[in-house]
C-alpha cells in the first residue's frame, strides 16, 4: 500500500477563518483597495465641482469617501464571519483534518465531521500561501486552510507543494 509523502494533522479555530476572509478580501486580488481609491477619487472629483473646482474639498471628501467605502468592507467581512460561527451546525471549527499528501493527490479525512475526501491536484483552482496559512483554492470562491504551524518540516512542505502546483501557485 502507498504510504503519502507528507501528513499534517490541522485545524481552522474561528480567527483563523476571520483571517482567511481579509486575505480572501483585501490579499487575494491586489485591485480592491485602488479601486476603492479610484472610485472615491472620482466622487471628490463630483463632489468639489460645486461651480469651480475646489481643491481642499475634493482632497477632504476623497478621504471621507475612501475611508467609509473601507469601512463598509471591513463591515461586510465581520459579518460575513459572525454569520457564518453563528450557523456552524457542523462542528467545523476546531475539529482536526488529516491531510495525505501522496504524488499524484491528497487525501482529506475529518474524524469528527465522519468525513473524507480525494483530489488529484490538478482538480485545485489554485494554491496561495500568506504568512500563516497555505489557502488551497478548488473553486474561485470555496478554500481550504492549512496552518503552517501545524506543518512539521515546512521547508520541505513547501517545496513539495509548489512543485505540485506549478502554474497555479501564488505567494501573497
Amino acid at each position: 500500500m502507498e504510504q503519502p509523502k507528507i501528513i499534517i494533522n490541522t485545524t481552522m479555530t474561528k480567527e483563523d477563518y476571520r483571517k482567511f476572509l481579509y486575505i480572501a478580501t483585501f490579499r487575494r486580488n491586489k485591485v480592491i483597495l485602488p479601486l476603492i481609491g479610484l472610485v472615491s477619487m472620482v466622487g471628490g472629483i463630483i463632489i468639489s465641482l460645486d461651480g469651480s473646482f475646489d481643491y481642499a474639498k475634493f482632497v477632504i471628501s476623497w478621504i471621507i469617501l475612501f475611508a467609509f467605502s473601507v469601512g463598509v468592507v471591513l463591515f461586510k467581512v465581520e459579518r460575513k464571519n459572525a454569520q457564518r460561527v453563528k450557523t456552524d451546525k457542523t462542528g467545523a471549527f476546531d475539529s482536526i483534518n488529516t491531510l495525505n499528501f501522496y504524488d499524484d493527490r491528497i487525501v482529506m479525512e475529518n474524524k469528527e465531521l465522519k468525513s473524507t475526501g480525494e483530489l488529484k491536484y490538478d482538480q485545485f483552482f489554485y494554491l496561495m500561501e500568506s504568512k500563516d496559512y497555505f489557502i488551497f483554492y478548488l473553486t474561485v470562491n470555496q478554500a481550504s486552510l492549512v496552518r503552517k504551524k501545524d506543518i512539521d518540516d515546512l521547508h520541505a512542505f513547501k517545496e513539495f507543494i509548489v512543485e505540485k502546483f506549478r502554474g497555479k501557485y501564488k505567494k501573497i
